[in-house]
């Protein structure tokens, strides 16, 4: 019984020292460049799956727009995605407008809104250069 726990935990160290150092060498792939910022007018990309976002932005995203009025809805519209996070408005539910010094900003979620809040004029200029 004794030699069987032994040969389990020698086997299981082996697994685990296999493991590590397999994902410490990444997996034996090479390393992924890092995406590039988007240049004004370049194609928004959906940072989940580095791919253009479609210009139909799916169900899930249409749903979440429908429970603004029609002039809110317009707005996320064209603002289209978060400064902060860079996700598509309406990806993770119903958008959240805010006011931040007298100008109208959408946010994809709450907990975006601090960030938002404490350094507004880095998130502006990500606005302005859409």
């Amino acid at each position: 019984m004794r030699k069987n726990i032994r040969r389990t935990a020698c086997l299981s160290g082996a697994i685990l020292a296999t493991l590590l150092a397999w994902v410490s060498l990444g997996c034996g792939t090479s390393p992924q460049p890092a995406a590039p910022e988007s240049a004004p007018g370049a194609p928004v990309m959906d940072h989940a799956e580095h791919q253009p976002a479609a210009a139909d932005q799916g169900e899930e995203v249409r749903a979440a727009l429908t429970g603004l009025s029609p002039s809110d809805r317009e707005s996320a519209k064209r603002q289209r995605v978060c400064p902060v996070s860079g996700e598509l408005l309406g990806k993770m539910g119903e958008p959240v407008k805010l006011d931040v010094q007298g100008r109208e900003v959408w946010i994809c979620c709450a907990g975006c809104e601090d960030a938002l809040r404490k350094d507004p004029e880095q998130y502006f200029a990500k606005l302005n250069n859409r």
